[in-house]
């Protein structure tokens, strides 16, 4: 295959909010960095294990904490996560208050707005169906 036909990789990744710019990312993630992990901070994976045990989806968490990356503002203070390295931690408290939270229906509910009804124009709309003749 000759060098011209291959097609070049792009070096940017995709994110769901395409407005953000690879520097803007990495300077989001090294807000998020630390060196140490902070105290009584628990691995996201150990949050995910209860959240599967208390039924609670998984996806509700990442919403909670502001998506895969936090490249959102978290839901709630109490889940505000750190990067150190590559493994990301929520405060301990998580494992209570923040299940309790997430097992509320009403939490991370999103309001559902309904399209307004468009107007007919005139001499449009449903065709009326003939009525049946009654005998006499």
């Amino acid at each position: 295959m000759a060098d011209e036909q291959v097609k070049e990789k792009s070096t940017r990744r995709t994110y769901r909010d395409e407005s953000w710019t690879e520097e803007q990312v990495k300077a989001r993630r090294a807000e998020l960095t630390r060196e140490e992990v902070p105290e009584g901070y628990v691995k996201v994976s150990e949050v995910d294990a209860a959240c599967r045990a208390a039924g609670i989806p998984v996806s509700k968490l990442v919403r909670a904490f502001g998506g895969d990356r936090g490249m959102s503002a978290p839901a709630h203070p109490l889940f505000a996560f750190v990067y150190v390295g590559r493994t990301r931690y929520l405060p301990g408290k998580v494992l209570t208050e923040g299940l309790e939270m997430l097992a509320s229906p009403e939490f991370l509910k999103t309001v559902r707005k309904r399209k307004p009804k468009a107007k007919a124009a005139e001499g449009t709309g449903p065709v009326k169906k003939a009525q049946k003749k009654t005998k006499v």
